[in-house]
């Protein structure tokens, strides 16, 4: 890692990453289990849940890139914070309408989530670092699952609800391996990115 005198804050704010994705993936697993098996949730609360969500995801990408000191993990922060915080704000402003389509906004974000994943993996194996692989298949997934849910070829079998949970819990699972192997490679990781 190149010696400059924001080594302790970078290495503050990848401790902050982890613990925020941590967080995140665990309430992904949780609002995809109530999904799947609440089916009686209503439309609005859904709507705006997923808005929030994604708002959230939105503000914390656009801290990471503006304290992000010339560290290329969230170089591309800010694209990733104005799809979400778009996506946001039309879920908690038309929540009735937003969610006759809420499979495809869910879509489109798992599509740009993956993507991300998709650069990290590659970025690890610029870096000889062992993760790449399973970083960027986790990332393929995570982006053909988003295709799956924009195309929706289940409508007739289940309630979209209960798709959105089992996808979303699947995500869950994926987000917090990976966040786990982040964690405990983080020397290795920080020292490719800065």
């Amino acid at each position: 890692m190149a010696r400059t005198p924001f080594k302790k804050s970078i290495k503050n704010i990848y401790n902050n990453f982890i613990n925020y994705s941590f967080i995140v993936a665990i309430l992904t697993f949780i609002l995809g289990f109530l999904l799947l098996f609440l089916t009686n949730v209503t439309t609005k609360v859904i709507g705006i849940i997923a808005g929030i969500s994604c708002i959230g995801s939105g503000i914390s990408s656009i801290y990471n890139y503006l304290k992000r000191d010339g560290a290329r993990l969230f170089q591309y922060s800010v694209i990733f914070a104005s799809l979400y915080i778009l996506i946001g704000a039309l879920l908690i402003i038309y929540p009735y309408q937003a969610m006759s389509f809420v499979t495809i906004w869910l879509g489109i974000y798992m599509v740009v989530k993956g993507l991300l994943k998709v650069n990290y993996g590659l970025w690890f194996k610029k870096g000889n670092e062992d993760c790449w692989l399973v970083t960027l298949a986790s990332g393929i997934l995570i982006a053909l699952i988003g295709i799956v849910l924009i195309f929706n070829p289940f409508k007739a079998a289940f309630a979209v609800n209960q798709i959105i949970g089992i996808f979303l819990m699947i995500t869950g699972v994926i987000d917090f391996t990976n966040t786990f192997m982040f964690k405990k490679r983080n020397k290795e990781i920080m020292d490719i990115f800065w």
